[in-house]
């Protein structure tokens, strides 16, 4: 039954976003003369998934190309010194990143973002704990590499120079608030602090950036693609879970067995090498001596019907039960908070 409901919502989505090519796109576009994506989603029925088929697609682009934007707006043509390093091709790559954000959807991460992108956005080290975090996740999310800058404040004073793009942002971020499905809580006691959500989504560079995986200070970027990041500056585990490996990202190898036994417990599988008595082993089965903790994120697929990667959803923190085995070691967490109904049904159905 699963297979089938599924089946159908990749079919659904698929029609939703190849309604038009991109050429009848933008004649749609032009024909609603709306600059605000917003408004525009609202008249034509059309879902932001449809604006964001691909890496090459932006609302930015699309306006230009529907003619109802030219070029850089007033402000960045007249700013001194400052034109000569603004460049269609560094605002196309900038722009090439916003299918990253569709999946913003909690109020405060999408407002922090918003205010970092203003043009009077606080500098770095004037900004509170939770929104340094945010600055860092917004960076990581754009340059998961760093980008070559050298400080927070450079990247974004960089990408606040193009007004299109941080509009761009906005619109964007605001619009996954609003489509938002499930209850978000903090992560609780260790993490109360880090400013991720249980049931929100999430990019692997958010998660990785906020829990100080990686940082300009540490001189280390979040680029990462292992299914357990370790973070030592938090003491916390982020289990990266894609439920269905039938894929071609996936080797015998890393078929781990990772699914739903209820809403609240999980199966999970170490990597090959980890055995019990290893150090990473004893940190996962003895975390009151270790004092660590456990985060579980997790989404279906790795990448969308369209090729875009899906976000994870954050489960929260995990409690250890039992295990059995080793290289690798099966092992059963309880979560602090039942996930989703949506999400244990597919979790589940993986596992049978």
């Amino acid at each position: 039954m699963l297979d089938r409901v599924a089946q159908q919502v990749v079919l659904n989505n698929i029609k939703a976003q190849l309604r038009f090519n991109r050429g009848q796109l933008v004649r749609d576009i032009a024909s609603y003369a709306e600059t605000e994506l917003e408004k525009y989603l609202e008249r034509s029925g059309n879902d932001v998934k449809s604006i964001y088929r691909s890496t090459r697609d932006s609302w930015t682009a699309y306006l230009r190309q529907a003619g109802l934007i030219e070029g850089f707006p007033p402000f960045e043509e007249v700013l001194s010194g400052r034109i000569q390093e603004l460049s269609d091709a560094d605002e196309r790559k900038l722009l090439g990143r916003m299918a990253a954000l569709i999946h913003v959807d909690d109020p405060e991460r999408a407002d922090a973002y918003s205010m970092l992108v203003g043009a009077d956005a606080p500098r770095y080290a004037e900004l509170g704990m939770r929104e340094q975090t945010f600055a860092r996740m917004l960076f990581y999310t754009l340059w998961d590499d760093g980008g070559g800058f050298q400080a927070y404040d450079a990247g974004l004073d960089y990408l606040r120079g193009y007004q299109y793009v941080c509009s761009e942002i906005r619109q964007i971020v605001k619009l996954g608030v609003a489509a938002s499905r499930h209850a978000a809580k903090g992560l609780g006691a260790g993490l109360q602090n880090i400013p991720l959500l249980s049931h929100r989504t999430y990019r692997r560079e958010e998660v990785l950036a906020a829990l100080q995986y990686g940082s300009l200070e540490l001189g280390k970027n979040v680029q990462h693609r292992e299914g357990v990041a370790w973070c030592p500056a938090t003491s916390t585990d982020a289990f990266f879970v894609t439920l269905n490996k039938d894929d071609k990202k996936h080797s015998a190898t890393t078929m781990y067995k990772d699914y739903a036994i209820s809403p609240e417990l999980f199966h999970w599988e170490s990597q090959n090498a980890t055995s019990p008595s290893s150090a990473t082993g004893r940190r996962y089965l003895d975390r009151e001596s270790q004092g660590s903790k456990i985060l579980l994120f997790t989404r279906y697929t790795s990448e969308d019907e369209t090729g875009l990667t899906v976000p994870y959803t954050c489960l929260g923190q995990m409690d250890y039960v039992q295990h059995k085995g080793e290289k690798p070691i099966a092992i059963t967490w309880k979560l602090h908070r039942p996930m989703p109904a949506d999400v244990f049904a597919t979790a589940a159905a993986v596992g049978q």
